[in-house]
């Protein structure tokens, strides 16, 4: 059973993200493959103990897709005519990007079949950064939803497109609140989350280095 509600009507829109009018039921557009929007934000932390740090969130294990695996900090479907666009980064991460930098950084696109749940994901992503005055601590992930979060050292995100690499991180669980030191290795990310995390990396280091007018790579888009 999914904790995801598969009855939320999102908009279908053209490869080129035009406009459509079409509304249909998140099921069938998985199910079908529609070309939908989302909105991905990923978080750095420049509150942590040992320096800013990336923050990847670990899915629930009741997600509809990749449940269980890590993931960007921060993402979700986007409901036709929502006028909080931070609504669901506030429902996972339990914060708002009121303090710090925010920086629209394009559009991804990804096209990614699901064999074992039959589904097919189009999305084109409004992609963002977050320069987050905070550390680990002062988040609030969502239990059920997101099973844990954790934090990294920018300098060590690229080991993790190593596929040998056990990358040290800081782990909060949703659930009870603990921290605790954990290691990431490349059989529990998803998809293409290796390379994409890496070029998010160098576009933090750009961004805390006063830079703001960042774009994100297409040659990062994901086509699994």
């Amino acid at each position: 059973m999914t904790y995801d509600d598969q009855s939320e009507l999102l908009e279908v829109v053209t490869p080129d993200g035009r406009s459509t009018g079409r509304l249909l039921p998140r099921l069938r557009i998985h199910q079908e493959g529609h070309w939908h929007r989302t909105r991905t934000v990923w978080v750095v932390l420049t509150g942590e103990p040992d320096g800013p740090a990336l923050l990847l969130q670990q899915r629930g294990f009741t997600k509809d897709t990749w449940g269980g695996l890590l993931d960007v900090s921060s993402a979700g479907h986007l409901a036709p005519n929502d006028p909080d666009p931070w609504r669901e980064l506030e429902e996972e991460l339990g914060v708002r990007p009121t303090d710090g930098p925010l920086i629209q950084l394009g559009t991804r696109r990804v096209e990614g079949a699901h064999p074992r749940e039959g589904l097919v994901d189009r999305e084109l992503q409004d992609l963002w950064l977050w320069l987050a005055p905070l550390s680990l601590e002062d988040l609030r992930p969502q239990p059920v939803e997101i099973e844990a979060l954790l934090s990294l050292d920018l300098a060590v995100v690229p080991d993790l497109d190593n596929p040998v690499a056990r990358t040290p991180a800081r782990r909060l669980d949703a659930t009870t609140g603990t921290l605790a030191p954990t290691v990431i290795t490349h059989p529990k990310l998803t998809p293409g989350l290796g390379p994409f995390a890496a070029h998010l990396a160098q576009l933090a280091a750009r961004a805390l280095a006063g830079e703001r007018d960042l774009r994100y790579d297409p040659r990062f888009d994901l086509r699994a």
